[in-house]
């Protein structure tokens, strides 16, 4: 019987979800197919009928919050990690081999495609940006970073192909690259339906606090009492009870229905929640998030594709969205939402190399 594994990055949840939404396709159209998959993610975030085993397969950029990343932690962090890469990756190695595995996905944390190539499996990467790219691009700040960049490069040139999603950075690593459709989320209800699953307010306007499994602690929750105009919505357990916001459960298997009940999403720009707002034109008042590389390149999605407005961090921190959320509820843009299908066409090339190395 053929097997695959797939191994997510354990940087935020974005590449969780997007790897959820393939293995769900092609648990689908293939169910007899055993899938492994080795991510950081909770589990509930991939389909049900996977082998899941908790592992962080690679450190990523370490961040004090969603806006924030912590430069001199990532280095300690690498450190760390290349200390341990050794007994990983032979576990990873002997646990390929002991299932005969037929095919490594990998989204996009290097010791995927180390241990394919020690293992004699091939491997497919899938994602819009890689972490050369993202190492090489804060070497100016800190020279450490470009051996981690030369060392995440050398480990993708073991790749027999990149699906390579939309909103991509430099990609170059991979010798052999096609392009797929954006992977998203998009609920199957209209707004009006969505804001009926939730029991939100039908008349209200909604604003989604969106910063991802990595959260925001000093967003200042106190401040929303104040915009009475808006009725707030969030994810995070630990955000206060106030007559204006609604705080639901960080589970949330339907988020998109979430996206889609929504006015407007207060967020960072990150893969996930850009591909959700697109899926379900939804408007997007987005933040900054220091200089990572691909917050130019969503940011570019976001304008050019729908209504979205830019709020300083300054703006954010100060619980100042009034003028912002006006702003952009009377923005007048037309939406370009690109093809979501990808999780779709990224499973049948997935079935077709199974097939084709069966």
């Amino acid at each position: 019987m053929a097997s695959l594994v797939w191994y997510c990055t354990a940087h935020g949840f974005g590449h969780a979800v997007r790897s959820g939404l393939v293995l769900a396709e092609l648990r689908r159209r293939a169910p007899a197919l055993a899938v492994h998959v080795r991510a950081a993610a909770p589990p509930w975030i991939f389909p049900s009928g996977v082998d899941y085993r908790r592992l962080i397969a690679d450190f990523g950029i370490v961040q004090q919050d969603s806006l924030s990343e912590d430069l001199d932690a990532t280095l300690a962090r690498a450190a760390e990690f290349a200390a341990d890469l050794p007994a990983l990756l032979a576990e990873e190695v002997a646990f390929l081999r002991s299932i005969d595995a037929t095919l490594v996905v990998g989204d996009l944390p290097p010791l995927a495609f180390l241990a394919a190539h020690a293992a004699g499996v091939p491997a497919v990467g899938l994602g819009n940006f890689a972490w050369d790219w993202i190492y090489a691009a804060y070497a100016a700040q800190r020279p450490a970073f470009t051996r981690l960049a030369e060392d995440a490069r050398a480990a993708y040139g073991h790749a027999a192909l990149l699906l390579r999603l939309p909103f991509y950075g430099d990609m170059s690593a991979f010798t052999r690259i096609e392009d797929v459709p954006l992977v998203a989320r998009r609920a199957p209800e209209d707004r009006a339906a969505c804001r009926a699953q939730f029991q939100f307010p039908p008349a209200a306007k909604i604003v989604l606090l969106s910063f991802g499994g990595i959260g925001l602690d000093r967003f200042p929750y106190d401040r929303l009492p104040a915009l009475s105009d808006y009725y707030f919505v969030v994810t995070d357990a630990a955000a206060p009870r106030l007559p204006n916001l609604r705080v639901l459960s960080p589970q949330q298997r339907g988020y998109q229905a979430l996206v889609r009940a929504a006015d407007v999403v207060l967020t960072k720009p990150g893969y996930g929640i850009v591909a959700d707002c697109l899926a379900a034109q939804t408007r997007v008042l987005y933040s900054d998030r220091g200089a990572f590389p691909e917050y130019p390149i969503l940011v570019d999605a976001l304008e050019s594709c729908g209504p979205a407005l830019h709020l300083p961090r300054a703006a954010l921190l100060a619980g100042d969205l009034g003028p912002s959320l006006d702003r952009l509820l009377a923005l007048e843009r037309p939406w370009r939402v690109p093809c979501i299908d990808g999780a779709a066409v990224a499973a049948t090339r997935l079935l077709n190399l199974l097939a084709d190395a069966a």
